[in-house]
């Protein structure tokens, strides 16, 4: 009697047998219909109902590919040999495709050329109470050592020039007058160009007259017109007669410029308030905005970069005020970087506007991120 294989649909304990046509596992009612009724007859079998496959499943499977079908595991078999060798033809080339540097953050590293230049902001950053801060000196000594065009740029409004720099060089800092950038500097030459011949009243803690050559001071308690408010830095000078003086005359029409906005600055025993705290008082009470000359504004920026004969994209400045040294430098196209030193609050950088190109410990640091590979040094 011939024999015929019995398509499997589902399992149960004759999954998988071979039977003689006309025997069903099962009974005679396992789902079967014959198309005739003699002995050679064939039988024409229709799928029994699936049922729950069980573990003889896999013993099928197997049986199946070792019968030449083409089964899942054969097919897995020749997929995992290929990945295989794409994977290991991959790890060869990995080394020559793998891309240089940051590759997260390509267009800054085209557009970030070598450091030529450096503005470095005094108070907080070289100094606090005018004593240098550690390694501050020795990080000075290596960028003069490299020939590195630097200025010192700062919003300090209570010594002149030559009296910043008396004060640096005898703490042993490598520098001299003309390299110091001053927000009073600034303001006079503002003050030259734009409000030429003008009577100036000057509140200031402070005496700040040589670095404001060409600029007409009246006297504090003159009762004259006068045509422009200059506001320095903060101090005793800033009490109720004195405020009330500057509130009316910028009632009567005066110009208020103010060398900088600062709200407080680091001392010996603490922050301390600064303008910023009182112009914004006098700003809103008289209806006025003040035009700053010092840091942030772009113009200091800009008159440092003049001074140096440097480019904004090659120049880098370091401060430890996040809004008004380093946010307001990248404003200008100058690459920023916070010190942890000075004036620095962790609340304060974590809430600004921006986030600098580099965050250092200290100064003290700088020499060597200068010195770093340019795709390294982001």
């Amino acid at each position: 009697m011939a024999y015929r294989q019995r398509r499997v649909w589902g399992g149960g304990a004759h999954h998988g047998h071979a039977h003689r046509s006309g025997e069903l596992p099962g009974g005679a009612n396992d789902g079967a219909a014959s198309s005739g009724t003699g002995p050679g007859t064939p039988t024409v079998l229709r799928p029994p109902t699936p049922r729950r496959c069980t573990q003889s499943a896999p013993v099928a499977l197997t049986r199946r590919v070792r019968a030449g079908q083409r089964g899942f595991s054969a097919v897995h078999r020749l997929l995992t040999h290929a990945l295989t060798g794409m994977d290991r033809r991959l790890g060869e080339l990995a080394p020559r495709i793998q891309p240089r540097g940051d590759y997260r953050r390509p267009m800054e590293r085209e557009r970030a050329p070598a450091i030529r230049a450096v503005l470095i902001d005094i108070d907080g950053v070289l100094t606090v109470s005018w004593e240098p801060l550690p390694g501050a000196v020795e990080a000075m000594e290596r960028l003069r050592a490299a020939g590195l065009p630097l200025a010192l740029v700062t919003n300090t409004t209570s010594r002149t020039r030559a009296s910043i720099c008396a004060r640096l060089t005898g703490a042993g800092f490598p520098v001299s007058v003309d390299d110091i950038l001053t927000a009073p500097a600034v303001t006079a030459a503002h003050l030259r160009e734009n409000h030429p011949g003008a009577r100036c009243l000057l509140l200031n803690a402070g005496d700040i007259q040589d670095d404001l050559t060409g600029v007409t001071l009246v006297e504090p308690e003159a009762q004259a017109d006068v045509d422009v408010v200059v506001v320095g830095g903060a101090g005793d000078e800033f009490g109720y007669a004195a405020l009330n003086r500057v509130f009316h005359h910028l009632q009567r029409g005066a110009h208020l410029v103010a060398m900088h906005r600062n709200l407080y600055w680091r001392t010996a025993d603490g922050l301390d308030l600064d303008t910023g705290a009182f112009l914004l008082g006098l700003e809103r009470a008289a209806r006025v905005e003040a035009t700053i000359t010092g840091k942030p504004s772009e113009a200091f920026f800009a008159a440092a970069l003049a001074h140096l004969g440097a480019d904004a994209s090659a120049t880098l400045m370091v401060g430890d005020d996040i809004e008004s040294d380093v946010l307001a430098a990248q404003r200008s196209g100058i690459t920023g970087t916070l010190v942890k030193t000075g004036k620095y609050l962790p609340e304060t950088h974590r809430s600004a506007d921006g986030t600098p190109d580099h965050v250092l410990d200290s100064f003290a640091a700088l020499p060597d991120l200068l010195e770093r590979p340019a795709s390294d040094s982001r």
